[in-house]
């Protein structure tokens, strides 16, 4: 499985050249401010950075919804730790169900494959289908965000934890904001900002490692901004990537792991 993603995201990386070259621009938004190189906490990435500088495997889980079950992301980001540290045995394993929210991993039993060893990483990708269900109650929510993240601490003593904050995506249904949309048809629901305020306390109080996505892919109305153009990033839904746009996600996801990982004395 882990080879067969290596050689899809070398065909990926090949018809994707221009997307990976595009250069992020920030815009205007709290959460992006909040993560400097755009994570939070990347001390506690210290197990897999540990493991990365090592000589044994390098094992890595990612939870999810269909970003992860796509493959383009998780791809992306394996072929690229497997170009940096060449010659490792490093495995990626993406165990995303599309449609699914944190719920689904809370009914996970067991959390990993019978046998299956520890992993350094664990990365937890929810959060977009909890912030288009209009009856999201927050509290529950953090609720059961804090005690997935306990249990994930517990099943896995000293693996490492990324949460990836929940990604800018919109509906159509009216009432729009953005610039570049004059039918003013695509919104953010609201929810999904305070989703993604619970992941950042959580992730903080908990001492987890955060990714701001929705800050690298460019903050507010990007998950329109990036469906324009000839080589659109973003499918016309909002929500989902283009196979580009998987491989230039993963692509930034990587290079601010690496970043944390050299500042902290990696090689």
């Amino acid at each position: 499985m882990i080879r067969a993603l290596a050689l899809f995201a070398g065909l990926a990386l090949a018809s994707s050249a221009v997307a990976q070259e595009r250069p992020w621009t920030p815009l205007p938004s709290p959460v992006s401010a909040t993560c400097p190189g755009g994570l939070c906490q990347p001390e506690g990435l210290e197990r897999f950075f540990a493991a990365l500088n090592g000589t044994g495997p390098v094992r890595v889980i990612q939870f999810g919804d269909s970003h992860t079950a796509g493959g383009d992301i998780t791809t992306s980001l394996l072929w690229r730790l497997q170009g940096r540290f060449e010659g490792r045995e490093i495995g990626l394993s993406a165990r995303g169900v599309v449609g699914a929210t944190l719920s689904g991993l809370a009914a996970r039993e067991p959390l990993f494959e019978p046998g299956e060893a520890v992993p350094d990483l664990i990365i937890v990708a929810y959060g977009v289908n909890e912030g288009f269900d209009d009856a999201l109650v927050p509290r529950a929510y953090e609720a059961l965000l804090r005690g997935q993240v306990a249990r994930l601490k517990a099943a896995a003593p000293g693996a490492a934890l990324l949460i990836l904050g929940a990604p800018e995506a919109m509906r159509g249904e009216g009432g729009g904001t953005c610039p570049d949309d004059p039918e003013r048809r695509w919104k953010t629901p609201v929810l999904l900002a305070v989703v993604r305020d619970v992941q950042h306390r959580v992730a903080a109080d908990m001492g987890v490692a955060l990714w701001d996505w929705r800050g690298r892919m460019g903050g507010e109305c990007s998950a329109h901004a990036l469906t324009r153009g000839e080589a659109p990033l973003m499918r016309g839904d909002h929500v989902h990537f283009t196979a580009a746009g998987g491989d230039w996600i993963g692509s930034l996801l990587f290079a601010d792991l690496m970043a944390a990982h050299d500042r902290r004395g990696g090689r």
